[in-house]
């Protein structure tokens, strides 16, 4: 038979992908052959996953015979390697590897094999080796090469890449890698791992961007306690040569430089396609620097040539190589086309410890499904397969949408990339990760002590979730909390920290009573940050006695004040009030009115301008103020950090996609006058080790506050951030639907900032976002004072707002654990500090934000019609 074409199907590139495609295609009856420049295999089985893998596993069982006494094994190590052996036995796996793929293993299915580089003559013919070759169909499939930066001095060096390293005689004893990516670090994990002294300089601030945060902190602290040099934020700006070593000069964004010296220097800052001299134009076909452009089916913009592997992009990975090669080999052979579909990759990282991962991070996931989602983490510490191996360095977490499917999985540690495959299954699946609980898992491994665990929680918690099993446990005294005591015996979490207060920030206080302890005088601090009120209220109101006592406070040596320390005078009053006390001051320094106004302080504390002043008002005329150390005259306050004093609030402009309501023209009102019961309720987040400083992450809350914010809770920032006297709005839908009103910023510092409420909003009250050092470890923590502003939000707040409030506050700060990468460990106390209700404020109601929303919402609801309509004429008349 005579055929148009030498062959149906010429693949050019005999990679992973290559040669996948080329099967597919010649398993559906087509005539295919494979054009290679080098030799069959590519990258994967010559350069790169092959020879990479097994550089890796030797740096593993070195590091294995290093902890052979963690098996009571001790006393047997050679500190010696001879990498000799190490190099020619990975030459030796390469070998055997590509025996595999030998072209004759090809030809004995009818491939052919065509040895050479290819050139295109136009879109059916090629030049190979001076013949030309023609087909009906073509796949790309070349692959990539090392990218080599133009770095000043390093074409004069003898520098390594993958496709030259594994060609040395022995391994170096020191080595700089240029580039943190996923080779880099897999490069400087093996090499530190077999004895070579590494250094990594990266350009970047963040090494691996898509992997989760948590994860890479975890990694970056194990490549660390292996002894490499890791250096962020680093270019390098020239390399040189000094005797036998080669040097590198670098610098930081911030201008600090620096240098450091190795004995070779491996490039690994990416890879390029290998697209030289394949005259890719002549046939028709794109290509971007990043490589050939293709559609969803994989063709190029010449509609015979397909393109796969590396190429193509957008993951340089043998899987997905492997992956398009089948669907590139399909749709060249087939009419009706199939298209690529990434949505269930998974990902593995070789370093020491191991990640596998699929799907969204912890953040991503947080900003896409909001307090919806749920998270089961678990530590390698506590898994019964790591205390076997020794393996006890690790974390995953398994992500699940509202109905429990799996939309993200990350493991780092022993078995990570082997583990993942079992949760990308449940994820392609679209099975609820609860349904797996029935499927049983050896024990011990770590797919039972990750996967399984994790479906086993997940089962319990949709019972959990279950109305009448709630119902039914509440029935017996008891029960209740069983669930959720089972659900933590099963996790392992451990009992997470007690909320009390912050030590290190009481400073004793000086204390002076009069008239038989009916009055009493208190030096406050110099720094009126967090303070607990109880100590004091408890000399000073001891059991049911000292009722009608009076506080005078000192504000004398007052220098600084922040939120939480009005929240300290708001208690204060509120317990001396039920107690029939009252509460004055005096000795206010500079500015201390307009903080007290502005806080509405001043209508809860009497001011008084001297001790006598203050005592003769509380009826003592004959004593003077003796607490040693007194000063006379208070030193002013800095203000700078607090709002002014406003009547009435004011939008300066319309803040776009808010509804703008409920907030121009109110009055700001704290805990002095609302209407019900006063709760403080404390969210804090414990990062452990100081990993992030309390500045870090405040500044953190403060940028993302908005995406930080459940679905259901949308603030709108002013174009000038959380800075004092700033507004945000605020658009929340409730079960009792829609509200919209704000908050104004009361105060604001690099390790706090405190919001205040407007007549209407739900509460009446402050929440103060704050961070602290506490042994070592950093704590962020959301303390919020308020009382429901009317009689219509208490009720709400005692069946389901405070629910709703717990829900926010907890989303906020799991979604910043998420984005600084660390563990999200919150922990809620509540406590009624006054349970009576105040009826003289029952009139707030007449403010009541939700009522003038759901007024002004057909309004807003008309507006937004016609600015779309408006917008689409505008649009049709261009």
């Amino acid at each position: 038979m005579k055929y148009r074409f030498d062959y149906d199907v010429v693949v050019i590139g005999g990679g992973i992908g290559g040669f996948v495609s080329a099967v597919t295609a010649n398993s559906l009856g087509k005539r295919v052959a494979i054009v290679e420049k080098r030799r069959v295999g590519g990258n994967c089985t010559n350069f790169t996953c092959i020879p990479s893998k097994a550089l890796i596993r030797a740096a593993h069982a070195r590091r294995d015979a290093t902890r052979l006494d963690r098996m009571g094994l001790g006393g047997f190590f050679a500190e010696g390697v001879d990498t000799r052996n190490v190099l020619s036995r990975i030459r030796s796996v390469v070998h055997k590897a590509y025996t595999k793929d030998l072209p004759e293993t090809f030809q004995e299915i009818g491939i052919d094999v065509l040895p050479g580089s290819a050139q295109f003559v136009d879109r059916n013919r090629i030049i190979r080796e001076c013949q030309v070759v023609s087909a009906e169909k073509f796949i790309i499939a070349v692959g990539t090469r090392p990218l080599v930066p133009p770095i000043n001095g390093l074409a004069d060096l003898d520098y390594l890449t993958n496709e030259n390293l594994y060609d040395l005689d022995a391994l170096p004893k020191s080595l700089t890698i240029l580039g943190g990516g996923v080779d880099g670090l897999e490069y400087a994990s093996a090499f530190a791992g077999l004895g070579v002294e590494t250094t990594v300089v990266e350009m970047a601030t963040r090494l691996l961007p898509m992997v989760d945060r948590e994860l890479v902190n975890h990694l970056l602290d194990a490549l660390r306690g292996e002894g490499i040099r890791l250096l962020m934020g680093a270019k390098a700006e020239n390399l040189s040569k000094e005797g036998n070593e080669s040097v590198l000069a670098y610098q930081f964004g911030n201008g600090q430089k620096g240098k450091v010296k190795s004995e070779k220097v491996l490039v690994s800052i990416g890879r390029r396609p290998d697209l030289d001299g394949l005259l890719i134009e002549k046939a028709g076909v794109k290509s971007t620097p990043r490589g050939i452009i293709t559609d969803e089916t994989l063709r190029t913009s010449a509609q015979n040539i397909y393109a796969c592997g590396d190429i193509v992009g957008p993951y340089q990975l043998a899987s997905t190589a492997e992956y398009q090669g089948m669907i590139a080999g399909a749709n060249a052979a087939l009419p009706v086309k199939q298209r690529v579909d990434y949505r269930n990759n998974v990902y593995a990282i070789f370093t020491e410890p191991q990640i596998g991962y699929l799907g969204l991070s912890e953040e991503e996931a947080r900003r896409k499904y909001s307090h919806k989602l749920k998270v089961y983490r678990f530590d390698y510490r506590n898994m019964r397969r790591a205390m076997v191996d020794g393996t006890e360095t690790g974390v995953a977490k398994f992500l699940l949408d509202g109905n429990g499917r799996l939309v993200g999985a990350h493991i780092l540690g022993e078995a990570a990339a082997e583990v993942i495959h079992e949760a990308q299954v449940v994820k392609a699946f679209k099975k609820p990760l609860r349904k797996l609980y029935a499927v049983t898992h050896a024990y011990p491994t770590y797919a039972q002590a990750l996967v399984g665990r994790a479906s086993q929680l997940a089962y319990l918690d949709r019972m959990g979730d279950s109305f009448f099993v709630r119902k039914g446990l509440a029935l017996f005294p008891g029960l209740e909390n069983r669930l959720s005591l089972g659900r933590e015996r099963l996790a392992e979490t451990g009992r997470p920290p007690s909320i009390g207060p912050i030590p290190g920030q009481q400073p004793p206080l000086a204390v002076e009573a009069f008239d038989n302890d009916t009055i009493w005088i208190i030096r406050l601090p110099e720094t009126l940050f967090d303070y607990d009120e109880e100590p004091l209220f408890s000399r000073v109101f001891p059991g049911d006695t000292g009722r009608g006592r009076s506080l005078i406070l000192d504000f004398g040596e007052v220098t600084k004040m922040n939120g939480l320390g009005a929240d300290m005078l708001v208690k204060l009053c509120a317990r001396a009030t039920m107690k029939g006390g009252s509460v004055s001051a005096f000795n206010l320094p500079d500015g201390m009115g307009d903080v007290f106004k502005v806080s509405e302080l001043d209508q809860a504390i009497g001011l008084f301008g001297t001790p006598e002043e203050a005592l003769s008002a509380a009826g003592i005329r004959d004593r003077g103020y003796t607490l040693p150390g007194h000063t006379g005259e208070p030193v002013p306050i800095d203000t700078s950090r607090w709002a002014k004093p406003v009547v009435l609030l004011s939008l300066p402009n319309r803040i776009e996609g808010a509804r703008n309501l409920n907030v121009d023209g109110r009055r700001v009102v704290g805990p002095i006058n609302g209407f019900g019961r006063l709760w403080q309720k404390i969210f804090r987040l414990y990062i452990k080790d100081g990993m992030v400083t309390p500045e870090e992450a405040i500044d953190a809350l403060k940028h993302n506050f908005p995406s930080f914010q459940p679905s259901f809770n949308r603030f709108f920032p002013s174009p000038a951030g959380i800075a004092p006297g700033e507004i945000v709005l605020i658009d929340s839908m409730t079960p009792g639907g829609p509200v919209s009103t704000g908050v104004m910023v009361l105060y604001a510092d690099d390790r706090s900032f405190t919001f205040a409420c407007p007549q209407g909003h739900p509460e009446s009250g402050f929440v103060t976002f704050s961070a602290f050092e506490n042994e070592g470890d950093t704590v962020v923590q959301v303390l919020g004072l308020a009382r429901a502003n009317d009689p219509v939000y208490e009720g709400a707040f005692r069946f389901v707002g405070s629910k709703i409030q717990t829900r926010i506050w907890t989303h906020l700060l799991s979604s910043l654990a998420a984005h600084l990468g660390v563990p999200a460990n919150v922990v809620l106390d509540a406590r009624c500090i006054d349970g009576g209700v105040r009826w003289d404020q029952a009139k707030n109601i007449r403010y009541n934000a939700q009522i003038g929303t759901m007024l002004g919402e057909p309004i807003y609801v008309l507006k937004r019609l016609f600015k779309s309509s408006r917008g689409k004429e505008a649009n049709a008349g261009r």
